[in-house]
């Protein structure tokens, strides 16, 4: 007889007093135990949640610990995976979830459901979910754990890490909903170069890069774009973000920006890696595509564009999709470009026109008019 499993959700706040209600509520029937950190709330905050479980009557359930200052370094820089980390030491139940006070989950009693089912059938397993910012901008993060086998690494783009590594891995297809105000990128940034300097990782490398490009630093970003993909072994666990860092390092190539003694080879390089990695999406071959019109070999590109048809987006929700390329208008314009240059033998740029000849059917090539 299968014995259900419980769960505990757990939260680290500060002055979120306009938002908690909303995210208490929509993990209340989810929730068997809340373990909320207060890392220095100076608004009402602790309170707010306190009254909200008396009046929902499940203050026994409802732990706040107010912790101050004591996830903050010598730099008054938080560490926010230290902080989620004790909050898993403080639960009691059999898994643990971590959220944001931004966090809002679409249909808490399904995810309850599903959770019970798939534990009951097998206890020893981890669940992600999709997290999304916007209608269209989502992508999977895992949130629930046993507890006792998991703990938050990093003091920013903080994820879960196992000492079990038999743990079964499951998607919950309902979206937690993230509604945040912009993200401080130096302070992100600041972060993740202290973190880097103590231990560098493949993941710290890409959200550096990530920071970078956001800046418009094209130069860093390159740099350490580049130092993901060739200075690391490639890590399955995030092979996301791999992907993504030779996509961007491919943009910065086909774009010309070759810094660091790049060259034309490694956009080719680069573009059929990724084929090999993804044969089903479409970046690889559209980058091979571009490799192949900065040789002036249009034929070669077209066949390379048009591969689009034999590609799908990607089911799960995914994060850093492009829209020009699964929206089919980079694929159009690059295709219509090689057109022209297998018809003039170049490819004329945007702020250039043709100007026909009434009886040569030559043409000229002169400023745009509009």
């Amino acid at each position: 007889m299968s014995v259900n499993q419980s769960l505990s959700c757990c939260l680290v706040v500060r002055n979120e007093s306009s938002k908690i209600v909303n995210c208490l509520d929509n993990i209340k029937i989810l929730a068997d135990e809340i373990i909320v950190i207060d890392t220095g709330s100076t608004d009402n905050t602790p309170s707010i949640i306190k009254q909200w479980a008396i009046k929902n009557k499940i203050e026994r359930n409802v732990n706040v610990i107010e912790v101050g200052k004591k996830f903050h370094d010598e730099d008054d820089d938080f560490n926010f995976g230290a902080a989620k980390t004790f909050a898993f030491d403080n639960a009691s139940k059999d898994f643990v979830m971590w959220l944001d006070a931004n966090d809002t989950v679409t249909n808490q009693a399904q995810v309850k459901k599903i959770f019970l089912v798939e534990t009951s059938k097998n206890p020893n397993m981890y669940f992600a979910l999709p997290t999304a910012l916007t209608a269209d901008y989502a992508f999977a993060r895992v949130r629930i754990a046993p507890r006792g086998k998991v703990w938050m690494e990093g003091s920013v783009h903080e994820y879960m890490r196992f000492s079990d590594n038999s743990l079964v891995r499951f998607f919950i297809p309902i979206a937690i909903q993230n509604k945040k105000p912009g993200r401080d990128l130096n302070r992100n940034l600041r972060l993740l170069l202290k973190e880097w300097n103590r231990s560098p990782t493949a993941r710290m490398a890409f959200y550096i890069a990530q920071s970078y490009s956001e800046m418009g630093n094209d130069v860093e970003a390159f740099k350490w774009y580049k130092k993901r993909i060739f200075t690391f072994e490639f890590l399955h666990e995030f092979g996301e973000e791999h992907f993504k860092s030779m996509e961007c390092f491919a943009e910065y190539l086909a774009s010309g920006k070759k810094y660091e003694n790049t060259s034309d080879t490694d956009l080719y390089d680069i573009a059929t890696e990724m084929i090999r990695m993804e044969p089903t999406r479409i970046e690889g071959y559209y980058y091979l595509g571009k490799y192949h019109m900065t040789k002036k070999e249009y034929d070669k590109a077209i066949n390379e564009f048009r591969k689009y048809t034999i590609c799908k987006k990607p089911a799960m929700y995914n994060l850093w999709l492009d829209k020009r390329l699964y929206g089919g208008r980079a694929i159009r314009n690059a295709i219509d470009e090689c057109s022209m240059g297998l018809k003039y033998k170049d490819v004329l740029k945007p702020e250039q026109i043709l100007d026909y000849g009434p009886t040569s059917g030559g043409y000229k090539v002169g400023s745009a008019q509009y």
